[in-house]
């Protein structure tokens, strides 16, 4: 379960494709990340390969850190009213290659995530490999005030099909639905 909530969480290899047509980051970016500074709870869809969804509840905390220079999510779990920590992401506006990079650490995997991109219309699109070497691509958007959505991909064959992993339906703490 753990292993699928990585996938869907948030935050290897940056996507050529992507790298290239994507343009530079900035402000875009910038703004939309200082939108969800804050606490939010997380509804998590996680969808199996026959098609199978499972709902979970969890949280995400973004801040900024590094004087503002990178952007910190802490991914947990919620038991009942326990919030348990799992996984954290890292990411930063790479200046020198003009995208977006988002780390994601999950410990229990033994190996980080990374993927890379940028604004694409009014949402984030980043792309990557899995520690599997399969293609993700995390498209963040729908942002409202207090929600957004975070969709997860997943392509075992380069990008020719793509298969959901999941949605994290994401609401500010305190808001309600």
């Amino acid at each position: 379960m753990r292993l699928v909530i990585l996938l869907l969480s948030a935050v290897c290899l940056s996507s050529p494709v992507l790298a290239a047509d994507a343009p530079p980051a900035g402000a875009a970016e910038k703004a939309f990340f200082d939108h969800l500074v804050g606490t939010w709870d997380v509804e998590y869809e996680i969808y199996a390969k026959d098609g199978k969804v499972r709902r979970l509840p969890g949280r995400a905390t973004y801040a900024w850190i590094l004087d503002g220079a990178t952007l910190q999510e802490v991914w947990s779990d919620v038991d009942g009213r326990e919030v348990k920590p799992y996984a954290t992401t890292i990411s930063y506006e790479d200046g020198k290659h003009g995208r977006w990079t988002e780390v994601y650490i999950y410990p229990r995997s033994g190996t980080p995530t990374i993927v890379t991109g940028g604004a694409v219309g009014d949402a984030i699109v980043l792309e990557g490999k899995d520690p599997e070497g399969a293609l993700q691509r995390w498209w963040l958007g729908d942002l409202k005030p207090d929600s957004f959505i975070a969709r997860y991909e997943i392509s075992e064959d380069e990008g020719k099909t793509w298969r959901l992993l999941g949605i994290n339906h994401m609401r500010r703490s305190g808001t309600t639905k």
